[in-house]
């Protein structure tokens, strides 16, 4: 459904060739592709097949698929330069899906050779899930950042399939063309078939999984059927796991600032994180910082460490906000040792969300609750 392709080549000559041939800074992407539930199913598999294969984490695909697809149910007919051409327009439950895989790649772009790739030239209720999560896609800007920058560091890809994490476990490499690690602790199973609804296979490795959108629980290694509509897909989030997003609704041409960051913590077991922020501008390696954050289960206690380091533009006021899923109603919640009333508990989601007023980033902040 396409090979990789080498962009941005401008020398004199014809395109270089070569398994190394690219020109430096080039983003590998999977081609022109025709806008197919096949060719969505093969992205699923081929970003992390790809990038443990050959260390290149940043695989990126049309959004939507590229080309011109005569007859696709919700294509549309428009004459350009004397010539009658097929929209690549989709279905509204392929763009709704499709959108939905790129919130969770390394490259986020929405293409095709036609447009139609945007939220308002499609349906009501495709418009809305699009936008959300094109929205989160913003939100998770730190988690990706982050996770970017440690694939530069360490070859570790965003996207990694599950064997690379669970080497020992035969069900990792049989689904493997079908979910994805997004980090070490998100697990992704894209939705990639038609309708409304759709109900999804998917294997959870060991350890306790709680869905990013609903709260529920799963607990691994074990295959479960998860059911999703247009508002939701399944991406679950280890116990332990921390996930940073964003909450300051700035422009996306940069990383910063982040003055408002909420830290997601899925409760079941210890967890850690290292937040690394720079000026989104510098080369690898340029100056940088980073915010040791840790949990522990025993007393539920998140502990955000003072930042280590500096960079041009760096905030120096944060308000930090702590979602804990998995929660038990408490009955104290304290920030730094003082019981505050700055909480909320939703009983249904089993969420506990926590709002630490904006301080210094160089201060530690410790939050827990009983």
């Amino acid at each position: 459904y396409g090979s990789l392709q080498a962009g941005g080549y401008s020398g004199p000559g014809a395109l270089p060739t070569g398994p190394w041939a690219d020109k430096r800074s080039t983003i590998h992407f999977t081609g022109d592709t025709s806008s197919t539930w096949g060719t969505l199913k093969a992205e699923v598999g081929y970003t992390p097949g790809e990038a443990a294969a050959t260390g290149m984490s940043a695989i990126s695909h049309d959004i939507g698929g590229h080309n011109d697809t005569t007859g696709l149910p919700g294509s549309e007919t428009y004459v350009s330069g004397g010539q009658t051409h097929q929209t690549a327009k989709l279905p509204d439950d392929m763009y709704a899906r499709w959108v939905q895989l790129g919130t969770f790649q390394p490259v986020d772009r929405l293409h095709s050779n036609h447009s139609d790739r945007l939220p308002w030239q499609y349906g009501a209720e495709a418009k809305a899930s699009a936008e959300k999560f094109l929205t989160l896609r913003e939100d998770l800007v730190p988690y990706t950042y982050t996770q970017a920058q440690q694939a530069a560091t360490t070859g570790i890809p965003v996207v990694r399939p599950t064997y690379l994490q669970y080497p020992e476990e035969e069900n990792a490499y049989a689904t493997a063309g079908s979910e994805y690690l997004y980090g070490p602790d998100m697990l992704v199973a894209p939705v990639t078939t038609p309708g409304s609804t759709a109900t999804t296979s998917v294997w959870f490795p060991p350890g306790q999984w709680t869905d990013y959108f609903t709260g529920r629980t799963y607990t691994g290694p074990s295959t479960q059927h998860v059911t999703t509509d247009w508002n939701s897909m399944p991406v679950f989030v280890k116990a332990g796991g921390i996930v940073p997003t964003r909450t300051d609704n700035v422009a996306n041409d940069v990383q910063n600032p982040l003055t408002k960051v909420t830290l997601t913590v899925s409760g079941g077991a210890d967890g850690s994180y290292s937040l690394y922020e720079d000026d989104g501008k510098s080369a690898a390696g340029g100056p940088s910082a980073t915010t040791a954050v840790s949990y522990t289960e025993n007393g539920h206690v998140l502990h955000i460490a003072p930042a280590q380091g500096t960079y041009s533009g760096q905030v120096t006021d944060r308000e930090w906000t702590a979602v804990f899923t998995g929660a038990t109603a408490p009955t104290t919640v304290r920030v730094d040792g003082e019981a505050t009333k700055n909480w909320t508990f939703d009983p249904d989601r089993h969420t506990l969300t926590v709002t630490v007023p904006q301080r210094s980033v160089g201060t530690a902040t410790t939050i827990m609750y009983s």
